[in-house]
């Protein structure tokens, strides 16, 4: 298994990387742009910083001092343009070769399938002012973060983040969302339903939506309009505005908790609220790109986007590797930065190792 893991895993994510990520170096840097996404993807492996990783990896290959095989941070300290977006981590360009036709057997493209959009708070330990840093609720000791706009495949119980985009303001909440659908459509994603947590609770989104012919479930914050309804578990009213929609409540027995839903999905209450339940994993899926995110104490947005951008990407790409893996089990994100760092130090031995299988 561990020849499939860094002969498969590593090589289809060092291919497509470059393609997803669209930042540039600046034009007097020593190393291409390649050399950086390497260096950064060794830096997610090890959970380490850019320049930490760079001075480990220096040793462990015996490089000499001042030797140009490994870059070193300071080596490229201003990349020009930072990826302003996320260019459809891994969907878009899988199609192109044996990752999509993997891809497809594994039931990821072949097919519509729920896309769930939410809001991502990354914190931030620094000053107030910092570019692109908005004021959040207290939380983990600081009140500040980035915020990103993601949009999510969900199926099968794999979570992919195909839209990861830097947000300034939620003033523009339907043009941001325009957007993304804009970019899935050109992916060739088929998407059978959106789904929307609270955080997006407004009048003009389930209007929007459905005059776009989307079908979708938004999680609807109770107000006193809504209060004044009242609705009970497995009713639905029209909720009064220029344009009204449709409004109905799902109590989920389990947990004692009642939901109210802006929807225009021809389904009883219960089935909105079934179809809801498949993006709760959303925060599960960001507890997992922290786990591949380069550590860095850099105050530069672009940089800060940048490493987060590969984390997605390898994430995704963690998650398409298990979806090729049919019965064998489970890859762990752990195995995979191991194997990842295995094929990185000593390439040879795991070469070695792979003829002696073939001859075996």
């Amino acid at each position: 298994m561990t020849n499939e893991l860094a002969h498969g895993f590593d090589p289809i994510l060092m291919r497509y990387l470059p393609e997803l990520l669209c930042f540039e170096v600046k034009p007097n840097s020593v190393y291409p742009k390649l050399d950086y996404i390497s260096l950064l993807v060794k830096a997610s492996i090890l959970d380490g910083c850019a320049e930490g990783t760079s001075n480990v990896s220096r040793k462990l290959l015996g490089c000499r001092k001042g030797s140009r095989e490994v870059p070193h941070r300071r080596d490229c300290p201003v990349i020009l343009q930072g990826p302003r977006q996320v260019r459809a981590p891994w969907l878009h360009v899988c199609r192109a070769g044996g990752a999509g036709r993997r891809a497809e057997k594994g039931g990821l493209l072949n097919r519509p399938v729920p896309i769930a959009f939410d809001w991502h708070d990354q914190l931030f330990y620094g000053e107030k002012g910092s570019e692109m840093v908005h004021g959040v609720r207290s939380k983990n000791s600081s009140s500040y973060a980035y915020q990103y706009l993601t949009a999510s495949i969900l199926l099968d119980g794999r979570r992919l983040t195909v839209v990861l985009t830097p947000i300034k303001s939620r003033a523009h909440m339907l043009t941001f969302i325009d957007d993304a659908l804009n970019r899935i459509r050109n992916m060739g994603i088929r998407v059978r339903h959106l789904l929307f947590d609270a955080g997006f609770t407004s009048v003009a989104l389930p209007v929007h939506l459905q005059e776009r012919g989307y079908a979708y479930a938004i999680r609807f914050s109770s107000n006193t309009i809504t209060k004044r309804i009242g609705l009970r578990d497995g009713e639905e009213a029209p909720y009064p505005c220029e344009k009204p929609f449709r409004i109905l409540r799902a109590d989920d027995l389990d947990v004692g908790k009642g939901y109210l839903f802006a929807t225009n999905m021809d389904c009883t209450p219960k089935r909105a609220l079934r179809r809801y339940k498949m993006r709760w994993g959303i925060e599960t899926s960001y507890r997992e790109h922290n786990v591949f995110l380069p550590r860095t104490t850099s105050k530069d947005y672009t940089v800060r986007f940048l490493y987060y951008a590969v984390a997605v990407c390898i994430y995704n790409s963690w998650c398409v590797f298990n979806a090729q893996c049919h019965g064998n089990g489970m890859v762990t994100a752990l195995e995979a930065k191991v194997s990842v760092l295995l094929l990185a130090l000593v390439p040879s031995r795991l070469e070695q190792d792979e003829k002696t299988d073939d001859h075996g």
